[in-house]
């Protein structure tokens, strides 16, 4: 059966380590010196080896012929532990045994002696273990038996409490910088036989952020796809889904030249090859990320603008996440990015530019008497306002049309006019100025309208719930015939 690489090529050794230094010094010196203690714990991000280094160092601690406090890997000790045939090694997952009773039995199991010198409980997501479950554990971290050693593993090291933080030995797994990995994957692949251009190599590492298993995962993926042939960029990039780094700077260009159109077609590329748009988002924060600091060491050229893309992508990055449609979404940022959000005139003024009162006011004719209330609209007239509907959205100004454009009207026998959207990217847009829609309403119709802006999905569970339909109310589907005779069963019915 094939061993994924991540597991195959696992550290075996303290030798194997790349990256973490300062634990394997301190944790060889403490072999050496005999001054093992009994409880540690590992802190760090996924996949940075918590786990795997745990499993080295029970190696270490049972090996009966350690070479410079390291394993010899051949004796039967090292052997058992690696293929996992050991009775001295206890992993334990927290995540599915949380449970005080979970805990009972561990303490129960660490009265037993070791056949070897340590017995090592492995706690793996540790933070994950209940109230009771930490209190059943602390009596046994403070008198625990001379041969039991406890290394609990968390990426969460802030929820532990600290009655148990305390009788701990902390050490804090760091990324492996991107230089480390990509000479490190760089052998290993060589030592798999598999082909990978530099260039790709240094995609994974940083797309990776410094997580092992992510960076050999990804390489598994490719190599499968592309069996026998050398990994490149491009081949990398197919399997992500992400894009060429000059698409960032294309991207940036456009949204600082405020060419909507540019932005737009870009978009329209990531969707016609298939492309990730939430990975694509998260890239780009990066690369923004890399051009502020840029324009930081380059004396703050470009660094107002760099702030304001990394701000609109990091809020279309956290949307996407319930957006039924993320290339809307970003279609959307781009836009308002450039055009900004649609306003009412601003009033005028009235001091003049320079700061001084204007000159004494001549005589003007008296002010025309204002305007009387407007008729409150009735369903008849909601019914004209729906056919006339593509016909209003097309008086918006260009800022503002992909946003009322992309909406219908509908009416559910009450007092409302109801905008429905498509998304809730658009039907926010729209609340923050729904002002301005009433008041174009009220011009065009002579009429007061009490409007409702509502996404599609919950316009449709209305519509639903209040005719017995099985299926959403879809105007385009059959016609303005269908949404006439729609609209005259409502109003004859209510």
């Amino acid at each position: 059966m094939y061993t994924a690489l991540y597991r195959k090529l696992r550290p075996m050794s303290f030798a194997d380590v790349v990256g973490q230094e300062h634990i394997v010094k301190t944790l060889k010196n403490q072999i050496a010196h005999n001054r093992i203690t009994h409880a540690y714990l590992f802190c760090g991000t996924r996949g940075t080896g918590k786990t795997t280094f745990a499993k080295v160092f029970a190696r270490a601690v049972n090996c009966e012929n350690p070479q410079d406090s390291d394993v010899c890997g051949v004796c039967p000790s090292c052997v058992d532990i690696a293929t996992g045939a050991s009775m001295d090694v206890i992993e334990i997952d927290a995540a599915s045994n949380n449970g005080v009773d979970n805990i009972r039995d561990l303490r129960e199991e660490v009265r037993y002696p070791a056949m070897g010198r340590y017995k090592v409980y492995i706690v793996d997501e540790v933070h994950m273990l209940s109230t009771g479950a930490f209190n059943a554990l602390l009596k046994t971290l403070e008198e625990p038996p001379p041969h039991v050693i406890f290394i609990l593993a968390t990426t969460d090291p802030h929820k532990i409490p600290a009655t148990i933080h305390s009788r701990l030995m902390r050490f804090d797994f760091h990324r492996a910088n991107p230089a480390q990995m990509e000479q490190a994957l760089a052998n290993y692949m060589t030592g798999e036989g598999i082909a990978v251009s530099p260039e790709a190599l240094a995609y994974v590492a940083r797309l990776s952020d410094g997580s092992w298993r992510d960076a050999l995962s990804l390489l598994d993926r490719c190599a499968s796809l592309y069996y026998g042939e050398e990994i490149t960029l491009e081949k990398a990039l197919e399997i992500t889904g992400s894009v060429n780094d000059a698409v960032f700077f294309d991207m940036m260009d456009a949204l600082t030249a405020k060419q909507t159109d540019k932005c737009l077609a870009i978009i329209e590329d990531l969707s016609a090859k298939g492309r990730d748009f939430a990975q694509f988002a998260q890239e780009m924060l990066s690369h923004l990320r890399n051009r502020l600091i840029a324009a930081t060491a380059d004396g703050m050229e470009g660094y107002d603008d760099t702030i304001r893309m990394i701000t609109a992508f990091s809020e279309v990055a956290r949307n996407m996440r319930q957006a039924t449609s993320a290339r809307l979404a970003l279609e959307v940022m781009c836009i308002e990015y450039i055009c900004g959000p649609a306003q009412a005139p601003p009033p005028q003024p009235a001091e003049s530019r320079g700061g001084t009162l204007p000159p004494s006011p001549k005589p003007q004719t008296p002010a025309p008497e204002p305007e009387p209330p407007k008729k409150k609209a009735i369903p008849e007239d909601i019914r004209n306002v729906l056919l006339d509907w593509p016909n209003f959205i097309k008086d918006f100004e260009a800022s503002f049309a992909p946003f009322i454009g992309k909406t219908q009207a509908g009416f559910l026998e009450d007092e409302h006019l109801y905008i429905v959207c498509p998304d809730v990217f658009i039907e926010s847009h729209l609340r923050r100025h729904a002002e301005y829609i009433t008041d174009r309403l009220r011009k065009r119709y002579s009429l007061e309208f009490s409007v409702n802006i509502i996404a599609k999905n919950f316009y449709d569970d209305r519509h639903r719930k209040k005719y017995n339909l099985a299926d959403d109310f879809n105007y385009a589907d059959g016609g303005i015939d269908k949404l006439k005779s729609m609209i005259d069963f409502e109003v004859e019915e209510g």
